[in-house]
């Protein structure tokens, strides 16, 4: 397969440094959780459900604050790509992605989008596209303004809350969280 016509672009992303989001984005806070396997956003905010191999937690992604805490093992409906809420999540069910499949939103209603890219395995870039812009964009005549605000090796999920207000990071140890007004 010939994709000599990706050479530019594949070495503007290896050029690129990992840095903070763009305004209006803002990193929040970076949590640290063992054994991270699936997280889940709540449809109607910005409430992060986290299932590790120590139970669940919920993050309020506006603050970085954990707001409940269930440390008793918890495996129940993984294989649906489900979890049970906990805290103000109680009584509800969270679609989760992780290392059993599924998957967040990967962009938002006002033109923002996140793409992971594997140029050097085992490797995701995160990339953060400003609205309305393609990572293939240059190859086209679109925008294509995009930052590098993530690398890692043991990523587990990447996207936006369905508010588009909340951007995560979850690796196998932590969860980074950005935030902004609007969305």
């Amino acid at each position: 397969m010939q994709t000599s016509h990706l050479d530019p672009l594949k070495k503007q992303l290896r050029a690129l440094q990992t840095a903070p989001p763009p305004s209006p984005w803002r990193r929040i806070s970076t949590i640290a959780v063992g054994g991270l396997r699936a997280i889940g956003f709540d449809r109607k905010s910005e409430l992060l459900l986290i299932v590790s191999s120590a139970g669940r937690g919920v993050i309020d992604c506006r603050s970085g604050q954990k707001v409940a805490r269930d440390d008793g093992e918890y495996y129940e409906n993984e294989g649906f790509l489900e979890a049970a809420g906990i805290g103000p999540l109680q009584g509800q069910t969270v679609r989760i992605s992780g290392l059993r499949g599924g998957g967040l939103p990967v962009s938002t209603s006002d033109g923002w989008s996140v793409s992971l890219v594997v140029l050097d395995w085992p490797i995701n870039d995160i990339l953060l596209l400003e609205p309305w812009s393609f990572l293939y964009g240059s190859l086209y005549g679109k925008p294509a303004i995009f930052h590098k605000i993530g690398s890692e090796s043991e990523l587990r999920a990447c996207g936006f809350s369905y508010t588009g207000k909340s951007l995560v990071i979850a690796t196998s140890s932590d969860v980074t969280v950005f935030s902004r007004d609007g969305g």
